[in-house]
């Protein structure tokens, strides 16, 4: 298949016909019921604590880098710096964030600040960077990249930060490879790269893997073929599996709801009892 890929300044849906990301290709993937309940019916998702708590580590962590970005002199005393990323953070969240999570974030937060005071700061050159790339005339693919730094090997390096709680469930780099393949067309000479995932909640490790421009480049073909996947698609039926009890939409899915019935993992419906009395006419 020719891939013809261009990075675009910003979001054009002009000559495309359909916006593609990793994450509408994983619903895709994972459950086509969903991606229509999602991405066709739009409807209302639910914010959950875990998303909650999550989008607060990923804002401090966002607020930190940039100001350290955009001012490199404040990288010899970083600590307000984190101080005002938190703070700022919070004044977002509060509202929202539970007491428990709060006392949860502050701990990971300080365990980071361990790290950069032991092994100094990274050389991130990046946050939360959108990309837009035009394939083929056919899908316009975009997401975001929650890190990029340089390693002290000169290696480009990717990265996303997960708050899971078990790293088992974070195989597919997928994710990671669509990120240097935005960086690809950004930058030509740029031949290998190395990308992880940052496990917040347990202190802050990696899973890396290290990828070259050939294998990165294969993913644009791998969008073209999500995109006609969807596009054909008329049946959108859903696919039962135990995860269907996390998801947004179960109440709009009878199949979901009945097979973790019959699994035990929910309590079927209560028939309503009759009414009993004396009959008046």
């Amino acid at each position: 298949m020719k891939v013809l890929a261009t990075l675009l300044p910003n979001k054009d849906m002009a000559k495309v016909e359909l916006s593609i990301s990793v994450s509408k290709a994983k619903t895709f993937d994972d459950c086509k019921a969903k991606f229509k309940f999602c991405y066709i019916d739009k409807l209302p998702r639910i914010d959950r604590d875990f998303h909650i708590f999550g989008k607060f580590l990923h804002q401090i962590l966002e607020n930190f880098h940039r100001s350290i970005i955009e001012s490199p002199e404040r990288k010899s005393d970083w600590h307000p710096v984190m101080k005002e990323a938190w703070d700022a953070a919070y004044a977002e969240y509060s509202s929202v964030l539970t007491g428990d999570q709060y006392k949860e974030a502050q701990a990971m937060i300080d365990e980071y600040k361990q790290i950069l005071e032991e092994e100094g700061l990274p050389n991130v050159i990046g946050v939360e960077k959108d990309f837009y790339i035009n394939i083929n005339d056919k899908v316009l693919l975009n997401g975001f990249i929650d890190r990029i730094q340089i390693d002290k090997d000169g290696m480009v390096h990717v990265a996303d930060y997960k708050t899971t709680k078990d790293p088992k469930y974070l195989q597919d780099f997928f994710q990671l490879m669509t990120y240097c393949y935005a960086l690809c067309l950004e930058d030509p000479s740029i031949k290998k790269f190395r990308a992880s995932f940052i496990l917040l909640r347990h202190n802050f490790d990696y899973i890396t893997q290290e990828f070259t421009r050939d294998e990165v480049i294969v993913v644009a073909e791998k969008f073209l073929k999500y995109a006609s996947g969807i596009q054909e698609e008329k049946l959108w039926r859903p696919n039962p599996q135990f995860l269907c009890k996390y998801c947004d939409y179960l109440d709009h899915c009878k199949e979901g709801k009945n097979f973790l019935i019959r699994k035990g993992v929910i309590d079927a419906p209560q028939k309503p009892k009759p009414v009993v009395g004396i009959r008046k006419w």
